[in-house]
């Protein structure tokens, strides 16, 4: 992450959870309704968190803090190699194909760890995308390549998930 990034991802700390509080509950609720298709990019303060919708269910998630957090926990949680990522991710790039399933057509992950790995990632995004006071988001529509409906989640499920580990 170059130090630009940094910058940008000011994370604040309440009762040990990091967040920056949020709009995007609402707008990801509205999106997965008319089931949307595009980017829906959450800024607060400079800090930003972007979630990937494909037919109203969310396919990825990213944020300024965790660039790598799928990769790093398919190696931690299901001790996958990182060389094999890394060669995947080349694959992938030239095939125009998703990571999960090269992952998995390749024999370097289970269906279940990308699933894991994929849940992991956007629920750090949406964290750090709620923001704690007057947050933006914009939802710019895109066309890329359809996700295997197994690799995509619904957002009410998610958002339940974001409230339980909250109140714990």
């Amino acid at each position: 992450m170059s130090d630009a990034d940094q910058t940008r991802c000011e994370i604040v700390n309440l009762d040990d959870v990091e967040t920056l509080d949020s709009v995007t509950s609402a707008a990801l609720l509205t999106l997965a309704s008319v089931g949307a298709t595009g980017e829906l990019t959450c800024r607060c303060e400079g800090s930003d968190a972007h979630v990937f919708l494909q037919c109203g269910r969310v396919a990825w998630a990213n944020d300024c803090k965790h660039q790598r957090a799928f990769t790093a926990q398919l190696r931690e949680q299901a001790g996958v190699d990182a060389t094999a990522i890394e060669e995947a991710v080349l694959q992938c790039r030239t095939t125009r194909s998703p990571i999960g399933e090269t992952l998995i057509r390749l024999g370097i992950a289970s269906e279940a760890q990308v699933r894991a790995a994929l849940r992991h990632q956007i629920h750090l995004a949406l964290h750090i995308g709620e923001c704690r006071g007057e947050g933006k988001t914009e939802f710019h529509p895109r066309n890329y390549g359809t996700y295997d409906v197994r690799f995509t989640f619904e957002v009410d499920e998610l958002l339940a998930e974001e409230r339980q580990a909250v109140e714990r």
